[in-house]
């Protein structure tokens, strides 16, 4: 993550201990700033805030306003963040409650409160992610202290959904690359970059793939490439789908599980 990013995740950190005080458990960093692949110009910083007990609709109200892009500009694509409680990072299920969401990119740029929500089913991608590669930012407890387990299936449960949208909904590279990386996951229960998650399904896919692959990961890293056919996208997502499908009909044994 490159300096500027890296000095408003801190500002974010700073933020949020302000609003919550000595009931803040820390804030955590995830997404592609930790996994890899991150470049500012596309992507998102990610965060995760716990707290120990529920927010108050003033301290939602404040957190809100000291996170909008005007009183703390972002200087990647924007910032994605959810408060959500110590004992739900604790006893991760598939809809997890949340106490508040904020996202500033400019093309989605919204406050949710979270009380009274159904909850979140990224989250638990989010909580996964945490536990395996989470970063700390500022003063509080480890990852590994706040976050738990993360179940094989309940992480597969989310990918698929997550998986069928992108084929429909994502730019091409997104949709492979994502595709990549959920399958990846469903073989050895390792989170990956986009990124990371294209250049191990290379190794993986058939020769005729290895043009989209290659082609879906020059367009994530802004470098020069064709225009990916939505036809070839949309056959290849649905093709990791079916091995996906398959991975989870199939228990992984102790020492696959991470």
């Amino acid at each position: 993550m490159d300096s500027l990013s890296d000095h408003y995740i801190r500002d974010v950190a700073s933020a949020m201990a302000a609003v919550l005080g000595s009931r803040l458990v820390g804030v955590y960093l995830h997404g592609s700033a930790v996994l890899g692949g991150f470049d500012a110009r596309r992507s998102d910083i990610d965060a995760l805030v716990v707290c120990e007990h529920p927010m108050t609709a003033d301290e939602q109200a404040a957190a809100a306003e000291r996170l909008s892009n005007d009183r703390l500009p972002c200087p990647a694509h924007g910032l994605e963040l959810s408060v959500v409680t110590l004992p739900v990072t604790l006893h991760p299920k598939a809809q997890p409650p949340f106490e508040l969401h904020v996202t500033t990119a400019p093309d989605n740029t919204k406050v949710v409160d979270g009380h009274g929500h159904e909850g979140d089913p990224d989250l638990v991608l989010h909580f996964a992610v945490c536990r395996q590669a989470g970063r700390l930012v500022g003063p509080g407890r480890a990852p590994a202290a706040v976050f738990a387990p993360v179940a094989h299936d309940l992480v597969l449960a989310q990918l698929v959904p997550e998986l069928r949208w992108a084929a429909e909904h994502a730019p091409g590279e997104y949709a492979v690359l994502n595709a990549c990386r959920a399958w990846r996951f469903a073989v050895d229960g390792t989170l990956v970059s986009k990124i990371d998650g294209g250049q191990w399904a290379l190794r993986h896919v058939s020769t005729a793939d290895h043009e989209l692959v290659r082609s879906a990961l020059d367009r994530q890293r802004c470098l020069p490439a064709a225009e990916l056919d939505p036809r070839e996208v949309t056959r290849f997502a649905h093709w990791i789908l079916s091995r996906i499908i398959d991975a989870s009909a199939t228990p992984m044994n102790t020492h696959e599980r991470r």
